[in-house]
């Protein structure tokens, strides 16, 4: 025993007697017994909390590269919306120019159309006129003649007839302008 209780020869009574050689036994054997456990447990145990340490710190790394690629993917979205909104602005402002130029082109269409029409009418207008007015002058040198025959009591000739129509017609048209 160690510490043991019995008395060695020559020991008062109640004090603790040390022997050297079980001091000696139980440090080799602590010695032994912490070899064993080295060379036994402490290595798989090292290892085991190593390779868990390596498992824990690629997690941690795969979570970093993760975030980091999360990060990178919402700069990417935020980026292809604002591009987004962008085209669609500037397609929006395409397509107001492009309709604001459509009815300018619709108005100088209609513009161009209601001058065509309004010369038409002019032409028209002065066509009927001209028509009316040579109608009105065969008319006036019909009775021009017809009068003039009941006038002088005779005929006149084509020649003489002729003259005398161009000059009432041009005094006529004086006439008609002057008022």
């Amino acid at each position: 025993m160690l510490f043991g209780l019995p008395l060695a020869e020559g020991a008062a009574e109640g004090g603790l007697i040390v022997r050297p050689f079980w001091v000696l036994v139980s440090i080799v054997n602590f010695l032994v017994l912490l070899f064993i456990l080295q060379r036994v447990l402490w290595g798989p145990i090292m290892w085991t909390l190593k390779e868990r340490a390596d498992r824990i710190r690629e997690g941690l790394d795969a979570a970093e590269a993760a975030k980091r690629e999360r990060e990178q993917m919402h700069a990417e979205v935020e980026r292809l919306l604002a591009e987004a909104r962008t085209e669609a602005r500037l397609l929006g402002e395409r397509a107001t120019q492009a309709a604001e130029a459509a009815a300018a082109q619709i108005r100088a269409e209609a513009r161009a159309e209601a001058d065509r029409i309004r010369e038409r009418g002019r032409a028209d207008a002065q066509q009927l006129h001209d028509q009316a007015l040579a109608r009105l002058r065969s008319e006036v040198a019909s009775m021009v003649v017809l009068a003039a025959s009941r006038i002088l009591g005779k005929e006149i000739g084509p020649e003489q007839h002729r003259a005398l129509i161009e000059r009432s017609m041009d005094e006529a048209a004086a006439d008609v302008r002057k008022n």
